[in-house]
C-alpha cells in the first residue's frame, strides 16, 4: 500500500510570472512536470523487484498493474529500459509458470488508442525536396488543419520515437520546441535528409570486434561487457561483446530515422504536418484554420 500511494514532495521550479514571459516554453515545461516519474514508487519498486518473500496473489497483481501506469512518464533514454529490467526481475522471482504469464500479461497491458483513430496519408505523395517545401509554405503557410497534422504525426508514427506536447517516444529528440530551433527550412531539411546531421545523443556506432565482425545499433558498456541494441524500440533485440573484443568504434552515418517520409504525403498534407510540428501543439497558432 505504501508502494502505491507513495508521492513525491512538490517542488516549485518557476514562478507564474516567470513562465507567462513566454508561453510556449511554458506550456513545454507545464506538460513535462505534469509527466514526471514518481521517484519514491520507483524506489520501492527497485527494492520490491527481488523480494521473494511475503508475496500474496493479490500484492503480487498490484505490483505488477504499477507497470502499464508509468506509460505517462517521461524520462530520458535509459529511462524505460531500466522500469523494463524491474519488471524482468521481478517476473523471474515468480515460480508459477502459470501466474508468471498472467503478470506477464498484466504488466505490459497498455492501452492502445483504436487504430482507426489515425488515418493513412490521402496522398497522392511525391518526392520532395527541401526547396519544394519550403516554395509550398511561401503560398500555403495560412488556414492550416491543426487535427490533419495531429492525425499524420501520429499516423507516420512520428510519436513512437519523438516526445511531442507532453507524449511520445524518446528515441529521438523532443519536438515541441521545434520552432524555436529550427527555421521552416531547416525543419523540412531534418526530414528530408535525417543522416544530414546525427546528435551524437540519439546516433549509432558501427563497432568492429577482433574477429572481423560487425556490430552497428546503440551501444553502451555495462561492466566488461558492450551492449550493442539493434532497435531502440525494442531494447531486447541486442547483441553483447567482451570490451576486450572490441577492435574498433566509430559513429554509424545513417540515421535511425528513415529517409522519404514526407513523400507519402500532397503538398497540404506536407504543409499541415509541419504547421502541427511548428505549433507545438497549440492549435491556437495563427497558422491554422480558426
Amino acid at each position: 500500500q505504501l508502494f502505491l500511494t507513495a508521492r513525491d514532495e512538490d517542488v516549485t521550479y518557476a514562478s507564474d510570472a516567470l513562465l507567462n514571459r513566454n508561453s510556449g516554453y511554458a506550456d513545454a515545461f507545464n506538460k513535462a512536470a505534469k509527466s514526471r516519474p514518481n521517484q519514491q514508487q520507483i524506489a520501492y519498486a527497485y527494492a520490491l523487484r527481488v523480494a521473494k518473500a511475503g508475496w500474496t496473489p493479490a500484492l503480487r497483481r498490484a505490483f505488477f498493474a504499477w507497470f502499464p501506469t508509468t506509460a505517462a512518464w517521461q524520462g530520458g533514454n535509459s529511462f524505460r529500459g531500466y522500469l523494463e529490467i524491474f519488471r524482468k526481475e521481478a517476473l523471474a522471482n515468480v515460480a508459477d509458470p502459470a501466474e508468471r504469464q498472467a503478470l506477464e500479461e498484466l504488466s505490459t497491458r497498455v492501452a492502445q488508442l483504436p487504430f482507426a483513430e489515425y488515418a493513412p496519408p490521402k496522398g497522392p505523395g511525391r518526392d520532395y525536396s527541401v526547396d519544394e517545401v519550403v516554395a509550398l509554405a511561401a503560398d500555403g503557410w495560412h488556414d492550416r488543419d491543426f487535427a490533419d497534422g495531429r492525425n499524420l504525426f501520429h499516423a507516420m508514427a512520428c510519436a513512437s520515437c519523438h516526445r511531442f506536447d507532453g507524449t511520445g517516444g524518446s528515441i529521438g529528440p523532443d519536438l515541441t520546441t521545434a520552432s524555436a530551433r529550427f527555421s521552416l527550412r531547416d525543419l523540412a531539411d531534418n526530414i528530408i535528409n535525417p543522416s544530414k546531421v546525427i546528435s551524437d545523443q540519439y546516433g549509432s556506432e558501427q563497432v568492429r570486434l577482433k574477429d572481423g565482425s560487425t556490430l552497428i545499433g546503440r551501444a553502451y558498456e555495462e561492466g566488461d561487457q558492450l551492449y550493442v541494441v539493434y532497435d531502440p524500440r525494442n531494447p531486447d533485440d541486442k547483441e553483447t561483446a567482451p570490451l576486450s573484443d572490441v577492435k574498433e568504434r566509430l559513429p554509424y552515418p545513417v540515421s535511425f530515422m528513415p529517409a522519404g517520409l514526407l513523400n507519402a504525403l500532397n503538398p497540404d498534407e506536407v504543409l499541415d504536418l509541419l504547421a502541427y510540428i511548428q505549433s507545438g501543439g497549440d492549435p491556437r497558432q495563427p497558422v491554422f484554420r480558426q
